[in-house]
């Protein structure tokens, strides 16, 4: 143990020096910074060069898991690095494994060591891909699975190994809208609202196919006729895609605007529907009605990026 001299600096800066020998092993220099966790009367130094920026979680005996679950997913969209969950005590192996148990939904994120009273979680992966490219492969598993559901209700014969895939798959499109989130954290400027509301709309797309999915399996099949006014969905949802990539408000506005066609559609078929009282199909085709008002939604956000 060294002793150091807490010296004052100006009227209210405290400063103390680092050991030369720690500074010179963890290839720091002036100018460097430095991570500091504060744990009750304790200060913690770690590097930056080495666990980038990291944040603590305290957690009580009494804590509520789902709310830990959140905060960790929040640290995580901010940026940090590296998440410590400590507590007074010892975690309980419940609560560990309750943790433990996120970074499924977070690309990068990994548990990583920690002790009875502290589980550690680090990015073991840098996110170097551009955002739109994030974004695009966010869509792509998105439209990967309209395509299959499209494929499906034209066979007229489901298969449920398909119909699950579909439901599995939307998972993978909510780890892409957390990491773009990570991703948009530390940008600024007029791009990030829209963009943010891109993936939200696509994160939507997603949950509103998964939807169709699950009622296919549990409620039947739905009149293949009915859907024929959805068919154009697909390439819009591609055409949306395009003019983001191609920065090309023009495609954009025409996607809009083939929406707002299918939406006057969209109206008569529902009437007809009521009359009959089809609940299931129409439960389906009402969330075929939301994908598209989506569609529209980033396509207006393309517009609000130019």
């Amino acid at each position: 143990m060294e002793l150091r001299k807490i010296q004052l600096t100006g009227e209210t800066t405290f400063i103390v020096s680092l050991p030369k020998k720690w500074v010179t092993k963890n290839n720091l220099a002036k100018g460097d910074v430095v991570a500091i966790l504060e744990k009750d009367d304790e200060l913690v130094i770690r590097p930056k060069n080495e666990k980038g920026y990291v944040t603590e979680i305290k957690i009580k005996p009494e804590s509520d898991l789902e709310l830990i679950k959140r905060l960790i997913i929040t640290r995580y969209i901010q940026g940090y690095d590296g998440i410590f969950v400590t507590s007074k005590k010892h975690i309980s192996q419940d609560f560990r494994k309750g943790l433990e148990g996120v970074p499924m939904f977070l690309i990068g994120l990994e548990p990583f060591g920690g002790s009875s009273n502290e589980i550690t979680f680090r990015m073991l992966t840098k996110e170097k891909a551009e955002i739109i490219e994030s974004v695009s492969r966010m869509h792509e598993i998105s439209v990967t699975s309209l395509n299959e559901l499209m494929g499906q209700i034209d066979l007229g014969k489901y298969e449920k190994d398909v119909l699950d895939g579909i439901i599995m798959r939307d998972n993978d499109v909510d780890k892409f809208y957390f990491l773009i989130l990570r991703q948009l954290s530390s940008r600024s400027g007029r791009e990030v609202i829209p963009l943010i509301q891109i993936i939200r709309s696509i994160e939507r797309i997603s949950d509103h196919v998964e939807k169709i999915a699950r009622l296919m399996m549990e409620r039947g099949r739905i009149n293949k006729k009915d859907v024929v006014p959805y068919k154009r969905l697909i390439e819009l949802y591609n055409d949306a895609m395009l003019a983001l990539r191609s920065e090309n408000i023009h495609i954009a506005n025409e996607v809009i605007k083939d929406v707002r066609r299918m939406r006057e559609e969209d109206e008569i078929l529902l009437d007809k529907l009521l009359q009959k009282k089809t609940g299931g199909s129409l439960l389906m085709l009402e969330s075929f009605k939301r994908i598209g008002e989506y569609i529209s939604d980033i396509a207006e956000a393309v517009i609000n990026l130019s």
